[in-house]
């Protein structure tokens, strides 16, 4: 695994747990982060996160996401020691919509063909 590779894993589940623990803001609710992208000069990274009800708490989640950063931050460093301050860009991670789409789709094709 590259060193990239790993500092993602390592931010991933740091931030987790800062969110998912310290962050009080209620506009986040409860979230999951799926994965980091993190940029190769190690200055950005986009945190991929999915949220339990979309349809309602999407926006309000990345505004209080947003509004969280610097909290992050600080406390990321404190849990990791970096060199820098990453910029931080929060994404909505469509990728588990996209798969039970297509998982559905697969399942009215296999019902149609045991109906003929």
């Amino acid at each position: 695994m590259d060193r990239i590779k790993k500092i993602e894993i390592d931010l991933q589940r740091e931030i987790s747990f800062i969110i998912n623990t310290k962050v009080k803001d209620p506009r986040v609710g409860f979230i999951t982060i799926t994965y980091i992208k993190l940029s190769a000069d190690y200055h950005y990274m986009d945190v991929y996160f999915t949220v339990m009800d979309k349809d309602q708490n999407l926006k309000t989640c990345l505004e209080g996401l947003n509004k969280s950063k610097g909290f992050i931050k600080k406390n990321l460093l404190d849990r990791i020691k970096l060199k820098i301050v990453l910029d931080i860009k929060f994404v909505y991670d469509e990728l588990i919509e996209k798969g039970l789409r297509i998982n559905e789709i697969l399942e009215k094709i296999k019902l149609k063909d045991n109906k003929l």
